[in-house]
């Protein structure tokens, strides 16, 4: 009986599955509400690769945005071209441009697909000033004929496997240097460019403290260890302190980068010393003449103060003595779509969190000192996974977002970021707000130390060229 009773269902729902399934052939897909462009087409000159495209019809404002190997780029309303360079050789290119109208509505994506063929480029290029010569050096490719070096007006051809150079008595200032190989077919790679920077490379370590010594025996714990460090690995760097700026005893002028880690227990609000007004025109001065400054913790604040950042972003502060927590801490480096693992700041730092990141403190005492970034995408009123968001807040203030909390995937907040010359301040600086990042993790040895003094040896090095 019960066989017969399920045939019947059987028999009963074939039917209606059969009946569905015709229901669902009867309808198609809409079709976007804005079409795509046409006669998308790109020309090679040298380095760079230049698209062009045909707009619809029918539209008074279309937002254009180009997604590149590097990431979405946004362009001007109703824009019908873009380049980007550099191209490098060898390289598997697609760019696909898409249309946005103003009520949010996304066309379909057409693109085009490039690769550069000719020599390999060389890698790994570094410049080191050494008085007043600076030292090149670089990885040659195999498979090439020859290096083409050039800076100002000179040009030096060098064999296929050397792989440094010496420019003697270098002129005070910024230049370029730029470095393009050659194969057996004649065919160049891209060029790779080097900015260099001569002048003073001291780095100054500054505190409210009167002197070193004073730092040294009743600064907060991780300014002591920072400072050691810095001291020993850094023979030439000072110590100076906001009254010596105030009395105009120190020049600030013999320093390449100012160092202010203000990571204590005390609180979030920086010292009144630092607002003082001469101190305060010094220090921006500083900045606008093209001087680095590294900031971490409370200190990134003083961006504001001094009028290098003007957008109030919601900031997430945490201050305290902290406590126990037995968690590894980390750094993301993939900002949402953007893996910015390449950057000079990460250098032999391992990126092992499988959110793509790495350690910086283990199980133990955390103090937890955030000064960072959040809600930027609220502020523009867009989601924090829209990538509008990050190209606007990158645009906005010329910064590269280096860095989040490990584990965050899309652009909530920002942890670590550069800040490039921008209007009337022509320094650059390297911010470090994430709380888990300490120079002295109170009750234990910290495991992950290492990728700490890695990370500020790679932000002084990089600054000392800028």
């Amino acid at each position: 009986m019960k066989k017969h009773i399920k045939l019947f269902l059987i028999s009963l729902v074939l039917p209606l599955l059969v009946a569905s399934c015709d229901n669902v052939q009867e309808f198609s897909a809409l079709a976007p509400k804005v079409p795509t462009v046409s006669n998308l087409q790109y020309t090679l000159t040298g380095d760079s690769a230049k698209m062009t495209w045909n707009l619809p019809a029918g539209f008074d404002t279309l937002i254009v945005s180009v997604k590149t190997n590097d990431g979405d780029v946004y362009l001007k309303n109703n824009a019908t071209s873009y380049t980007y360079g550099i191209v490098q050789t060898n390289t598997d290119y697609g760019f696909t441009v898409k249309l946005r109208d103003t009520k949010g509505n996304i066309s379909l994506g057409q693109t085009v697909r490039l690769n550069r063929s000719g020599a390999a480029p060389i890698t790994n290029a570094v410049a080191v000033q050494n008085n007043t010569d600076v030292n090149l050096t670089w990885t040659a490719p195999a498979g090439i004929t020859g290096i083409t070096l050039k800076y100002g007006t000179n040009t030096v051809n060098l064999g296929a496997t050397v792989t440094s150079y010496t420019i003697s008595n270098a002129p005070i200032g910024k230049f370029k240097v730029s470095f393009v190989t050659n194969n057996s077919d004649n065919k160049p790679s891209n060029t790779v460019y080097l900015d260099v920077k001569v002048g003073s490379t001291v780095v100054a370590y500054l505190g409210v403290y009167p002197d070193k010594a004073t730092l040294l025996s009743v600064g907060d714990d991780d300014q002591i260890a920072a400072a050691n460090w810095l001291f020993t690995n850094y023979p030439s760097s000072v110590y100076i302190s906001f009254d010596q700026i105030k009395n105009g005893s120190v020049d600030l002028s013999k320093y390449r980068v100012i160092w202010w880690n203000q990571d204590v227990v005390t609180g979030s609000a920086l010292p009144s010393i630092s607002s003082d007004p001469t101190v305060l025109a010094s220090l921006t001065q500083f900045y606008k003449n093209g001087g680095n400054f590294l900031f971490n913790q409370y200190s990134i604040q003083y961006l504001w103060t001094m009028g290098r950042m003007t957008i109030a972003y919601k900031m997430g502060i945490d201050n305290g003595v902290g406590g126990n927590n037995p968690d590894v801490w980390g750094v993301g480096v993939k900002i949402g779509t953007h893996d910015q693992r390449s950057h000079p700041l990460f250098k032999n730092i391992a990126i092992t969190t499988p959110n793509g990141g790495f350690p910086v403190i283990g199980p133990g005492w955390k103090e937890n000192h955030n000064c960072v970034m959040v809600e930027m995408p609220a502020y523009y009123k867009l989601g924090n996974g829209d990538e509008l968001a990050y190209v606007k807040f990158t645009t906005d203030n010329n910064l590269k977002w280096l860095g989040v909390w490990d584990g965050i995937g899309d652009y909530y907040m920002c942890g670590v970021f550069e800040l490039m010359p921008m209007n009337d301040f022509q320094g650059s600086s390297i911010n470090i707000g994430i709380g888990g990042i300490e120079w002295h993790q109170n009750d234990v040895v910290n495991p992950y130390q290492s990728n700490v003094e890695t990370l500020y040896k790679n932000a002084i090095d990089y600054l000392k060229t800028k």
